[in-house]
């Protein structure tokens, strides 16, 4: 298992822990607010793993105000969906190579809040949740394109419930007390992108949206095939 992180000793703990439980992980840095970080992380994997079985793409961040990453890109969108956008790029001959390959983008419910076209950095308006549910948006199209386009990978997205993790960090104080007792642990929302991942009832399903253990139908902004070809176009271009 490669558990690709930001923070290089939080990532050191975490792959210390599981081969501590018998498995066996490896570290890369990686941070998905830069594209340069993002090239050095995949060019590392690509040096050792030249297959691989499963991508999860499972970074995602919240923040009160618009932040510009080293990049010029609104911190959401690249840190939700650009970011993905590249190392799946960089990654997908490996992917080709595996036996039976699998992609779990993990999105949210609040894509259906999502709109994308007027405004996809946000330079007008910035609001924190139209932010984060439109790079949600952009994930399950994504998917859904990424599905068309490669028929020999199962390409899913997963809405894995309200949880608890550091991805509220940019929220108010009361407010985190208040989700930290109203949302599930993140071990409970580990466990659907894990089945996504491995389990062999969905194998070979692929272009779908998973609402926690069943599928489920996305929003109608989602299930747009020309908004989602539109989408790749613009994330290739944003992220060559």
């Amino acid at each position: 298992m490669l558990v690709a992180v930001r923070d290089p000793v939080r990532g050191a703990a975490v792959v210390q822990e599981l081969v501590g439980a018998g498995g066996r992980a490896e570290l890369v840095v990686m941070d998905l607010a830069s594209f340069a970080s993002v090239r050095q992380a995949a060019a590392a994997v690509l040096g050792t793993h030249p297959s691989l079985d499963v991508l999860v793409n499972n970074a995602g961040i919240v923040t009160r105000h618009r932040e510009v990453t080293v990049d010029g890109h609104e911190r959401m969108w690249q840190s939700n969906f650009l970011g993905h956008v590249l190392v799946t790029r960089l990654l997908l001959d490996a992917l080709r190579r595996a036996p039976a390959p699998r992609i779990v983008n993990v999105s949210s419910a609040a894509h259906y809040g999502g709109r994308i076209w007027d405004d996809p950095e946000l330079r007008n308006n910035f609001r924190p949740l139209r932010a984060y549910g439109q790079s949600k948006l952009a994930q399950v199209l994504f998917t859904r394109e990424l599905a068309r386009r490669e028929p020999g990978i199962a390409v899913t997205a997963v809405h894995p419930g309200g949880i608890w993790t550091g991805i509220w960090r940019a929220a108010p104080a009361p407010a985190r007390w208040l989700l930290r007792l109203l949302l599930a642990p993140a071990a409970k929302g580990a466990e659907p992108v894990v089945r996504l991942a491995v389990a062999p009832d969905v194998a070979g399903v692929t272009g779908k949206f998973f609402d926690r253990w069943k599928e489920r139908t996305p929003s109608p902004g989602a299930l747009d095939d020309a908004a989602a070809a539109r989408l790749w176009d613009l994330a290739e271009r944003a992220t060559t």
